[in-house]
């Protein structure tokens, strides 16, 4: 196997803004803890490029550690968070208290129910695992930070494990915020190989 070998950081935004709400695309601001979480978790690291959500929980500290560490600057809006369409932005305790039992079917079962005027959940798994795919076949032999959100990171953890995107996971991991979460990457023959560091 040849040893070609890429380091990808999935870190996930620092407390924002809009605290207890089904944020999804809606563009809530970081915090100041928020930010200060993100400096935390990265530091001592030194990154090639910083690639982000263009969410601004997300792009405003990755512009930032881009433009300190001299590094690649990039947004891609493939690296959102899920649109939860009209729930989306929405507090959760309000969702809830309706006793919307679609919302409820959704967190128990996603694949199996989509938001009002919203994402489904096969196309958020489609468009995340091909642009983490992407990045990590443009990145090769580099140490690269993708500055994103809880539920992209899921997804990427479930594809990088091996599970299939119907037997979600998202309820079962547990992603604080400003986690920090290490992939390993070797391509072989173009094949790529991963090993998760938690």
């Amino acid at each position: 196997m040849s040893s070609k070998k890429t380091n990808i950081y999935l870190l996930r935004h620092g407390l924002p803004e809009g605290d207890n709400c089904l944020r999804g695309i809606t563009d809530f601001a970081i915090t100041e803890l928020g930010l200060a979480q993100m400096e935390v978790a990265v530091a001592n690291l030194q990154f090639d490029a910083v690639i982000s959500s263009p969410l601004s929980r997300c792009a405003y500290f990755a512009k930032q550690l881009a433009t300190k560490q001299q590094a690649n600057f990039i947004e891609n809006p493939d690296l959102a968070e899920m649109n939860f369409g009209d729930w989306d932005g929405q507090l959760l305790s309000e969702l809830f208290e309706e006793s919307n039992t679609n919302i409820m079917h959704f967190f128990e079962c996603p694949y199996e129910v989509t938001p009002p005027n919203g994402e489904t959940m096969t196309h958020f798994n489609q468009r995340v695992i091909k642009v983490f795919n992407s990045l990590c076949k443009q990145s090769l032999g580099k140490q690269v930070l993708l500055v994103t959100h809880a539920g992209v990171m899921r997804e990427i953890v479930q594809f990088v494990l091996g599970i299939p995107p119907h037997l979600s996971c998202h309820q079962s991991l547990h992603l604080d915020y400003a986690s920090l979460i290490k992939i390993s990457v070797i391509e072989d023959k173009d094949q790529l190989y991963f090993r998760l560091h938690l």
